[in-house]
């Protein structure tokens, strides 16, 4: 009779149990804010190697051109050092804007696409009278 007892009490904890493991309703406040987050894509490398990352030079094999000197922040590979980019190559980085756009630029950007697709252009001469 305890026994019996016991195990529809242990029973009924299991059930009632159950249902409140269930997972928390979404919040509502995290839906409704929108989190923009600032993506740093490095720059492609070039031919010898060497890519433009946050203003710092960056091989691939693990080293860095630092102050006009190349110093190697990886693992020792025992290989000779890379030679540092070309001043082309440097000249040619620069030139690119680098980093995410402000929002005055974009803002410009969509001003300039929009003049441009409010200007009419010319129907075109194929038609028959």
């Amino acid at each position: 009779m305890i026994r019996t007892i016991l195990s529809l009490a242990v029973l009924a904890s299991f059930a009632v149990a159950a249902p409140l493991q269930a997972e928390p309703a979404p919040n509502k406040q995290s839906s409704s804010k929108k989190r923009t987050t600032v993506k740093i894509v490095p720059s492609v490398p070039l031919k010898s190697g060497w890519s433009l990352v946050n203003g710092v030079w960056t091989h691939s094999d693990g080293y860095q051109f630092v102050k006009g000197q190349v110093i190697r922040v990886g693992t020792q590979t025992h290989k000779k050092p890379p030679q540092p980019p070309t001043k082309a190559e440097m000249d040619a980085a620069m030139k690119k804007p680098q980093g995410p756009k402000t929002p005055a630029q974009i803002a410009a950007e969509k001003e300039a696409a929009r003049q441009r697709n409010l200007r009419p252009i010319p129907a075109p001469q194929t038609g028959f009278h």
